[in-house]
């Protein structure tokens, strides 16, 4: 990563526009498709469901509950009322943008990393047919993202990740989170969710507390869940023996990791993390999926709910 390298730093329009072009080179697609085209999507069988399709006669075994008696009473003989059977499956992305998400050392920042794989999540929803839409937080504020269809929908979350950050513009008035940490974002979250929402966070989870768990099991009821830990290498594995002065807004300090001890125990925090994450991702039936700065997202969400990638190969952005 160099200096020159803004886009590595903060999250860009343009690189989160360009990740729809790895969406499609990689054939990166949201799962449920039929058809073996480019393009194809879910069918849509007639039955129960949200959407009124037309009114047809009466075929024995039809729901009883779906009768149109103004078209009966009219036409003299029965009349059903037919329905577009709901299949749309609605993605909710939450990316962390916070202070700890700032960080890396490998390829890009971890916030920038988040909002990649997010952008990647977006385009591949949209070409499903499907709304994309989320919350996006800085640590301090969260802004809400409604979730919508088509080429609209993805550039609305995206816009959103370029505008967020500390000298970023604002396309919307931000809320306040406080000192609720992550539970104010993840209740906005739940607010959006309908039975059948696909919900993926995008975050280091350093600011997971007692309260964004309970968020989290509250959440769960109405929606399937994928934890994404953002990290980067440096957190997890020490760099080699030796005396390093660090610094961040708090000021500098001395690490002296010249000792086996003191190696073995610099992980232990990210280790600490990393396990309880994973034990919240059983209690919420959940999927956890670990994701370094030097990793490729494309690749990463292969596994990632019916996602499916083709046989060509995926190169880093």
């Amino acid at each position: 990563m160099t200096a020159a390298d803004t886009s590595a730093i903060a999250p860009t329009l343009r690189d989160l526009i360009a990740q729809r072009e790895r969406v499609a080179a990689g054939m990166l697609r949201r799962g449920g498709v039929t058809g073996d085209g480019a393009g194809t999507h879910r069918a849509t069988p007639l039955g129960r469901g949200m959407d009124f399709a037309e009114v047809r006669a009466y075929q024995p075994g039809d729901d009883l509950r779906s009768m149109d008696w103004r078209h009966t009473a009219r036409r003299g003989r029965p009349f059903t009322k037919c329905f577009h059977e709901e299949r749309e499956r609605p993605l909710l992305v939450f990316i962390d943008l916070g202070p700890t998400m700032r960080f890396g050392t490998r390829v890009a920042f971890k916030s920038v990393l988040a909002a990649r794989t997010a952008a990647l999540l977006a385009w591949a929803t949209v070409d499903a047919g499907d709304r994309i839409g989320g919350v996006v937080w800085d640590g301090r504020t969260h802004r809400d993202v409604r979730p919508r269809g088509r080429e609209a929908g993805a550039l609305d979350l995206l816009r959103h990740l370029a505008d967020t950050g500390p000298t970023a513009g604002s396309p919307t008035a931000p809320q306040a989170s406080a000192a609720g940490g992550l539970a104010p974002p993840l209740r906005a979250l739940a607010r959006a969710a309908r039975p059948g929402t696909q919900v993926v966070l995008l975050s280091d989870f350093h600011a997971l507390d007692a309260a964004a768990e309970r968020e989290l099991l509250q959440l769960r009821s109405g929606a399937r869940l994928t934890l994404i830990q953002v990290f980067d290498a440096l957190e997890a594995t020490p760099p080699p023996a030796g005396i390093y002065r660090i610094g961040d807004a708090q000021g500098e300090q001395t690490l002296d990791l010249r000792t086996a001890a003191a190696r073995a125990a610099y992980g232990a925090p990210f280790r600490a993390r990393r396990d309880r994450l994973a034990s919240l991702a059983r209690r919420l039936g959940a999927a956890m999926i670990p994701l370094a700065t030097d990793d490729d997202p494309l690749l990463a969400l292969r596994t990632l709910l019916g996602l499916q990638c083709g046989p060509q190969s995926a190169t880093h952005a």
